[in-house]
């Protein structure tokens, strides 16, 4: 029997599908495997319940166990190590925050360029306010800086790290404002708000849900964002006391290795910002002091870029170094 062409291909690719029945599978369908996000932060903070959160509502929704690795260290470099390390598959995407961009300003050496990731949803905004000891005596922004020039040098406030968010908003403060301000750096938010409870500190600039949990010990008067914190209304802004310089929000954001596929960032960053916008969710990620936002990769991309450049002129000025 004579065969045409079409024919013939078609017989041939049976008989291979036949020989291999690797072939004969249906393409599994994403994911159909366990998801990884690499956190840069210890367990227990606000990253990792935030994350644990999500995380649950992601495994409750595509049926694979989302797991929660803390690899903290070098500023978050320690994190970006191994997400670059991992295959860009779609299984393993990176939490990243403020310091996924400082560190390219202020590291001598950082293991990566923005290109070697892909962004794929910003979950949240997570503003640092400025907290106040009450024994200080003051109750606003405009008497803080007025303290701060009629006693130079002498004020000191606690942040979460050296070259953190924090530290750029304190630093912006001081220049802005005129004043001078002893930056004591520690490592994490905790022993940073401690500090200003035991009185070893004038203030500290953390989360401004860190900052609000201690309303009979501590003062808070401004937060650095370009609006009001939702839960916290009363509070306002570094902008509407006069400091329109001061707008540095943190930030928790989810990258992936770039080359991962477009088509698995898109579902992942869709499902993401369904799950942040859930009822049972805002609310709880509003008390830890997050507030959603579930941005698209190219919002994402845009806001980290902006981040870069306004990180890049602060350290410019030489007032935050590492």
């Amino acid at each position: 029997m004579k065969l045409n062409r079409r024919s013939f291909l078609h017989r041939s690719a049976a008989l291979g599908a036949l020989a291999c029945p690797a072939l004969l599978r249906a393409q599994p369908q994403y994911p159909d495997a366990p998801i990884r996000f690499l956190i840069p932060t210890p367990v227990g903070g606000g990253h990792d319940t935030m994350m644990r959160l999500i995380g649950q509502k992601l495994t409750e929704a595509w049926g694979q166990p989302c797991l929660v690795e803390s690899r903290s260290g070098g500023s978050g470099m320690v994190s970006i190590g191994s997400a670059l390390n991992a295959p860009a598959d779609g299984y393993t995407f990176l939490l990243t925050f403020t310091g996924f961009v400082t560190n390219l300003v202020l590291q001598p050496s950082p293991n990566y360029t923005l290109a070697d990731l892909a962004p794929v949803c910003m979950l949240c905004i997570t503003p640092v306010a400025l907290g106040v000891r009450r024994s200080l005596g003051v109750n606003t922004l405009e008497e803080f800086v007025r303290k701060a020039k009629a006693e130079p040098g002498k004020l000191s406030y606690a942040s979460y790290g050296q070259g953190s968010a924090a530290h750029f908003v304190g630093e912006m403060l001081s220049e802005a404002a005129g004043i001078q301000l002893n930056h004591v750096p520690y490592r994490g938010e905790a022993p940073a708000i401690q500090e200003v409870l035991g009185e070893h500190v004038d203030a500290c600039i953390v989360s401004v849900g860190g900052v609000m949990r201690y309303p009979d010990r501590m003062q808070a008067v401004a937060v650095a964002s370009p609006t009001r914190f939702p839960l916290y209304q009363a509070l306002p802004t570094f902008a509407e006391a006069g400091y329109a310089s001061v707008d540095f929000p943190g930030w928790a954001g989810v990258h992936a290795r770039a080359g991962t596929p477009q088509a698995i960032v898109e579902r992942v960053s869709a499902e993401l910002a369904r799950i942040v916008k859930l009822p049972d969710v805002a609310p709880r990620l509003l008390e830890l002091g997050f507030e959603p936002v579930g941005w698209n990769p190219d919002q994402t991309g845009t806001f980290v870029k902006e981040q870069l450049d306004m990180a890049e002129s602060v350290a410019r000025s030489g007032r935050v170094r590492i």
